[in-house]
C-alpha cells in the first residue's frame, strides 16, 4: 500500500505550485481573453486562492502542534 505523509515541506510545495498556476491564470485574465474563458479563469483563480489560504492554515497549525510537542 502506498502512503504519503503530508509534511510542512510538502505543503510549502503545494502552495508554490498553486501560486504558479494562479499567476498563469492572472496573466491569461489580464491578456484580454474572451468573456466566457475569462469567467472560467476567474472561478479557477478564486478556488486556487482558497486552496492556497487553507494550505497555509494547515501548515501553520501543524507547525504550532509540532512546536508544542517540542516544548515551545
Amino acid at each position: 500500500m502506498f502512503t504519503s505523509d503530508i509534511t510542512e515541506s510538502y505543503l510549502d510545495k503545494v502552495y508554490d505550485d498553486l501560486q504558479k498556476e494562479q499567476g498563469k491564470l492572472l496573466q491569461d485574465i489580464k491578456s484580454g481573453c474572451d468573456i466566457s474563458k475569462e469567467n472560467e479563469n476567474q472561478k479557477q483563480f478564486t478556488l486556487i486562492n482558497t486552496l492556497m489560504i487553507n494550505t497555509l492554515r494547515l501548515r501553520n497549525l501543524r507547525k504550532r502542534i509540532r512546536q508544542k510537542g517540542d516544548g515551545f
